[in-house]
């Protein structure tokens, strides 16, 4: 930033130019010294960074300064070392960093997924475990599995695999994790590689070796010979392999030539069968249809000989018809021509009637005028 300036400047200038301003838009904040601060940018010139940043951990320019993202998530932030079920052995880790706003073992579990990318391989992340197969089911458990530095297994619901863990990663668990822990382990190690060196050294020295050259030529024929021994086993075994072999093959294609005798016998067999069961088979669909077309011919008669008595039994019927309506016309003519002749017979005797009223009313009118004429008289 210094080197875009202009040569012009003063020095003093350069210091009084604050790059990053505080919140209050005042003095500088974030590192950058000023004229009224410190005079110089040399070490020996004034307060040195780390009096300025590291020797109190209450001062304010420390505190301002762990204000950015990153410091907190250094401080506060939790980190997780995760491999996958059944693949520690040859997987590779997957660091996440869990945010400020995730505190639950549910909201942990989907963020996990989406980091390692196991939706790409379909595999959904269903529980965490430690090494040694102890499964976190609380925040409190992750975060301190976390602050010691001890990977997590995430398990997809399958169980978990202990083949796959390395005896390493199960010693620094033990010993607490960290980097203390594997230190500790190393250690360790080598502790038992320097007593595994000194008993072997110790054994050596008792059988002699170093102390005289007859020990060492006898170790080196004894050594020879038993090389010779095992070399020899090896032959005796490697021809007992071949022969075992030979006559395990030879078994075995004796068994499979049996197997496909008889399996052909039990192909022929099943074709004379088959065959046997067709010819069967032929001959009663051939009976079916014989009786199939005996029984539809049958079939076919009595619905004739149905349809013959319908038609009689219909002419019967039709004729008995006829004969009714004829007698019925015949007794309709005869009602008729009764009722004629008895119309004929009333209108007779009352035209009759009214001629004897009419004869007798003249009679009775000329009666009158001559009584009336004899009283006139």
């Amino acid at each position: 930033m210094w080197g875009f300036m202009k040569k012009e400047e003063p020095e003093q200038a350069l210091f009084e130019r604050a790059s990053y301003g505080s919140p209050g838009g005042g003095s500088c904040a974030c590192g950058m010294m000023t004229a009224s601060s410190a005079g110089s940018r040399t070490p020996g010139g004034g307060a040195s960074l780390f009096d300025r940043y590291g020797s109190d951990d209450s001062s304010p320019m420390k505190l301002l300064n762990m204000q950015t993202h990153t410091s907190r998530l250094r401080s506060q932030g939790v980190k997780l070392v995760c491999y996958l079920n059944t693949e520690v052995d040859r997987g590779r880790s997957v660091v996440v960093h869990l945010p400020e706003a995730e505190d639950t073992i549910s909201e942990v579990i989907p963020y996990v997924q989406r980091k390692m990318n196991l939706d790409k391989r379909m595999k959904f992340a269903k529980k965490l475990y430690t090494p040694d197969g102890s499964p976190i089911t609380s925040w409190e458990h992750l975060t301190s599995a976390a602050a010691a530095e001890i990977p997590i297994i995430v398990a997809c619901g399958e169980p978990f695999d202990s083949t796959t863990i390395p005896t390493s990663m199960l010693a620094f668990q033990e010993h607490g994790g960290g980097r203390m822990a594997a230190q500790q382990v190393k250690h360790e190690l080598q502790e038992r590689r320097k007593k595994a060196a000194q008993l072997k050294a110790d054994q050596v020295r008792a059988a002699g070796h170093g102390t005289t050259s007859s020990a060492a030529k006898s170790a080196r024929v004894e050594a020879v010979e038993r090389n010779r021994g095992q070399a020899a086993q090896m032959r005796h075994e490697f021809m007992e392999n071949l022969l075992l072999r030979a006559a395990k093959q030879e078994e075995l294609v004796t068994h499979v030539r049996t197997n496909n005798e008889r399996h052909r016998l039990e192909r022929e067999q099943r074709s004379a069968k088959l065959g046997m069961m067709s010819r069967e088979r032929q001959l009663d669909q051939a009976e079916q249809r014989k009786r199939a077309q005996t029984h539809s011919l049958y079939e076919k008669q009595n619905q004739l000989q149905q349809l013959a008595a319908e038609k009689a039994e219909k002419a019967k019927e039709i004729r008995s018809k006829k004969k009714e309506a004829n007698a019925l016309a015949k007794e309709q003519l005869l009602e008729s021509r009764k009722a004629a002749g008895l119309q004929r017979r009333v209108s007779h005797i009352s035209r009759s009637v009214q001629k004897a009223e009419q004869e007798d009313g003249q009679l009775k009118l000329r009666q009158a005028q001559r009584d009336n004429i004899r009283i006139a008289s």
